[in-house]
């Protein structure tokens, strides 16, 4: 069985005692949430800073969104003039986000026509979540990963051409690419200069 569909139902919790919070499970919610304060944790847009990354944890905490106060804006400074505790918690935030646990998909040819029809995909998501019978609350704060893998089984079971790469599979196909750079290389040795 896929470890990374046994994880995702077994990793996901509360991050406790991250930058003086528990954090609650990782869901599509707060993924939505960051993406409406336009934060560079999720769109990428620009260089996190300490303060990305505080609002980011009492978003996932639940807590109010509003000015910080001592205790935060402590914490953003000591990230400021720390750059590797800063990359290191940085590094456990990511790592609680839970990518990883996703299901790999193989690649289908692109096709003209229909696409997403302009719904953001964590809408069609839960969308999706709740069509099948899950209740909205539930849609939206079930582990992310947990989400994805729901959305995928849901969407083959209803006919959908999707394709999830086992991780033997995935091992080979990163062989393969191994062997052919190897192979590659091996036919166009670098000439040597005089």
């Amino acid at each position: 069985m896929d470890k990374r569909f046994l994880s995702a139902y077994i990793d996901p919790a509360p991050l406790k005692g991250f930058l003086g919070r528990s954090l609650y499970p990782w869901c599509l919610k707060y993924r939505v949430r960051l993406e409406a304060f336009q934060s560079p944790l999720i769109d990428g847009s620009r260089d996190i800073t300490p303060a990305d990354l505080i609002l980011a944890v009492r978003l996932c905490a639940e807590e109010p969104i509003g000015k910080f106060g001592i205790a935060d804006t402590w914490r953003v400074i000591q990230l400021e003039r720390n750059p590797k505790e800063f990359e290191r918690v940085l590094a456990i935030f990511s790592s609680y986000i839970l990518v990883a646990h996703w299901p790999k998909f193989w690649e289908q040819a692109k096709t003209k026509g229909g696409g997403g029809k302009g719904i953001p995909w964590p809408l069609a998501i839960v969308s999706n979540l709740i069509a099948n019978g899950i209740e909205e609350k539930r849609a939206w704060e079930m582990p992310e990963c947990q989400a994805i893998w729901m959305n995928t089984a849901f969407g083959v079971r209803n006919g959908a051409d999707v394709s999830v790469m086992s991780p033997e599979e995935e091992a080979f196909m990163a062989d393969e690419e191994v062997r052919e750079a190897l192979a590659a290389a091996a036919s166009n040795p670098a000439k040597e200069t005089p």
